[in-house]
C-alpha cells in the first residue's frame, strides 16, 4: 500500500485518458492507494447514456439486489481517472469517455471513514457482450429517478444527484450562449421532425439508426388514358367489322327485291 498525492487531474487529461481493455480483471490489493489517515481510496465512473438519458448499474457481488456503481481500488501504478475507466470495464463491460469528475465522496461507517470514492461522469460509447466480471455482475439501465430508488449508500446517491441527469443541474435554455440558442432554433424550426433513438440493450455496440424515408411512388399516365375515361367512351368500329355490316345490306335488299318481282307474278 501506498500514499499518492491526491490532487486529481484536470477535465482536460480527464477526457484523453486511454485504458488497456483486458479479459480478465485486475487484482492488485496490495498496491491500493491510501492518504495520510490510511483511508483506502477508490475510484469508479457514473456512466450515461446520453442518448436516451439514463444511467447504468450493476449488481453488487457481495449483497443481493444491491444496486452500486462501478468501482473498485485505485492502485498506485495508474491515476484515479484510470483507475475509474479500468473498473467500469471490468466490472460492468463498458467503453466510454470520461466528461468530468463529479467529485470525492466519503464511505462512512460507525468506526468513521472506510474509503474515499473518486467518481467521475463517464459518457458510453459502446456496450460489450464480454466483459471479466460477467459472471458476477448483472447490469441495467435506471432513469434519474429510478435511481435515487434503487441506490442505498448514501455517498453513491450524492454522486447521482450531482450528474447531468439532474433536472436541477440542468442550464435553463435562456441562459445559454446566443451560439446554442441559433442552434437549437435551427433545429426546433427544421420539417424533418427528430427520430428518437432506439434504447441499446447491454449486448448491442452504439450505433446511428438511419431515418426512415417514405418514398412516394409516382405512376405514368396510361396511355390508352384513364380508367374513368375508358369507361365512358364507345368503342370505334373496325373496317372490317363496317365492311360486314355493307355486305349484309346490300343482301337485305337484293332479297326484299327479288322478292318484290315474284310476287307480281
Amino acid at each position: 500500500m501506498s500514499v499518492r498525492e491526491l490532487t486529481p487531474p484536470p477535465d482536460v487529461a480527464l477526457a484523453h485518458t486511454e485504458i488497456e481493455y483486458t479479459k480478465k480483471a485486475r487484482h492488485g490489493h496490495g498496491q491500493d492507494v491510501l492518504d495520510e489517515n490510511n483511508v483506502r481510496q477508490v475510484a469508479g465512473c457514473l456512466p450515461i447514456d446520453t442518448v436516451n438519458r439514463r444511467f447504468m448499474l450493476i449488481s453488487s457481488s457481495k449483497v443481493k439486489g444491491k444496486w452500486v456503481l462501478p468501482k473498485g481500488g485505485w492502485e498506485s501504478n495508474e491515476s484515479q481517472a484510470h483507475a475509474a475507466l479500468r473498473e467500469t470495464w471490468e466490472e460492468a463491460g463498458l467503453k466510454g469517455r470520461i466528461t468530468r469528475q463529479l467529485g470525492v465522496f466519503a464511505e462512512k461507517t460507525k468506526y468513521g471513514v472506510k474509503a474515499h470514492h473518486w467518481i467521475f461522469e463517464m459518457e458510453i460509447k459502446e456496450v460489450a457482450k464480454k466483459f471479466p466480471e460477467k459472471k458476477k455482475r448483472e447490469r441495467r439501465w435506471f432513469t434519474y429517478e429510478e435511481a435515487l430508488v434503487v441506490v442505498r449508500a448514501p455517498f453513491l446517491l450524492e454522486a447521482i444527484r450531482m450528474s447531468s441527469l439532474n433536472p436541477e443541474n440542468t442550464v435553463p435554455q435562456q441562459q445559454q450562449s446566443s451560439a446554442q440558442g441559433a442552434s437549437q432554433s435551427q433545429q426546433y424550426l427544421s420539417p424533418y421532425p427528430q427520430q428518437q433513438q432506439p434504447s441499446p440493450s447491454p449486448d448491442q455496440k452504439w450505433g446511428t439508426t438511419p431515418e426512415p424515408i417514405v418514398l412516394q411512388r409516382s405512376y405514368p399516365p396510361s396511355p390508352q388514358g384513364s380508367l374513368s375515361d375508358q369507361g365512358n367512351k364507345q368503342p370505334s368500329p373496325s373496317p372490317q367489322s363496317q365492311s360486314s355490316r355493307d355486305d349484309a345490306s346490300s343482301t337485305s335488299k337484293r332479297r326484299s327485291f327479288l322478292k318484290s318481282i315474284f310476287s307480281r307474278n
